[in-house]
């Protein structure tokens, strides 16, 4: 069995193989360029088995590699950094060590995402940049407007609806800032025609996902944000628990104690998507679940309202994580609608 441990860059990989008896068998450093890697893979004819960080395109490797018949370890690089730290006193984690960690059987796994599940996640990811953008594009229309002083909050509802549209492509704000507030206009057009395409391609994949049909029956949470959800999160059954999950999407204060104090410092790194998408939903959904708006007050008053709202992602997390491992609905009695938590029945 050869053991390879993978140290990823941009343009190239640094790649070192252990033999059975954890001998150095080879160091090299090959481009990431398909020739390049064929001809040095061409070489194994023994069974291999190949450890690689979870960097930012780690994907195409671990298809390639799969390709070739060799089995893949994901690493969860904090991890690896903190086991190799106190293992092998370094805090350099470079092909030499990750092979010598995979021999050891001592990698900390991380989620390796199948194909067909990231190529989706990638049609959602692009989407969320797509509705990041546009808001930029809306909040520098806003600021070119107070800049000359024009009041729009008080003529429309919705200035970017077609009334409001109608009234921006209107304004003459002087030879140059005019062209620049059509440029961002014609920005947002296309954005929003980018959005519209996007939303087609993903139907279809929301129609066959019945994890994101469940959620999105949940207060707060629409159609994309269920899809994401549903996608982020992947297989329920990964999470051991709640807190897991929570951790998973970065939603847990990190804690720091020393003798008999404890102090809870800013919340994790973690799936960014996930923490967004539910900081975002929270104030939809405390309108219409009643444990989750006592939730929220309750932390508003004590620690302001941002930590209320990721305090409340948290609990609303922890829930789907509960509900997606029981299939409960919860539903109000007054209204008829599903809730996060029971305020009456379940079915």
């Amino acid at each position: 069995m050869n053991y390879i441990g993978i140290d990823l860059h941009k343009k190239f990989s640094q790649v070192t193989v252990l033999g059975e008896n954890g001998e150095i068998k080879e160091k090299v450093k090959i481009e990431n360029k398909e020739k390049e890697l064929n001809r040095y893979f061409n070489n194994f004819d023994e069974p291999s088995k190949a450890v690689i960080e979870a960097t930012f395109s780690w994907g195409w490797l671990v298809d390639y590699l799969k390709s070739r018949k060799i089995e893949v370890v994901l690493a969860h690089p904090q991890k690896v950094k903190a086991i190799a730290s106190s293992q092998i006193k370094t805090d350099k984690v470079d092909s030499l060590i990750l092979a010598k960690l995979l021999k050891a059987d001592m990698i900390p796994t991380a989620y390796l995402c199948p194909k067909p599940l990231r190529e989706i996640k990638e049609v959602l990811r692009s989407r969320a940049s797509l509705v990041d953008l546009k808001t930029q594009i809306k909040n520098k229309i806003h600021a070119l407007l107070h800049k000359y002083n024009i009041q729009e909050d008080e003529k429309f509802s919705d200035l970017f609806g077609k009334k409001g549209r109608q009234f921006l492509n209107s304004l003459n704000l002087g030879e140059y800032s005019t062209a620049v507030i059509k440029r961002y206009l014609n920005t947002l057009e296309f954005l929003e025609s980018q959005i519209e395409k996007t939303n087609f391609d993903l139907k279809e994949v929301f129609d066959k996902d019945e994890t994101a049909k469940f959620l999105e029956k949940l207060p707060g949470i629409g159609v994309y944000t269920a899809l994401t959800l549903s996608k982020e999160i992947g297989d329920i059954n990964r999470f051991f628990s709640a807190k897991h999950l929570c951790s998973y999407a970065g939603l847990v204060p990190s804690t720091y104690q020393s003798g008999e104090k404890i102090r809870h410092g800013r919340i994790k790194e973690g799936n960014k998507y996930i923490r967004w998408l539910l900081i975002e939903a929270v104030a939809k959904a405390i309108k219409k679940d009643k444990v989750l708006f006592a939730f929220y007050e309750k932390i508003k008053k004590k620690k302001g309202a941002n930590k209320a709202k990721v305090a409340t992602a948290r609990k609303m997390l922890a829930q789907i994580f509960y509900l997606l491992k029981t299939k409960k609905v919860f539903i109000d009695p007054k209204t008829g609608s599903p809730v996060f938590f029971s305020g009456g029945v379940s079915s």
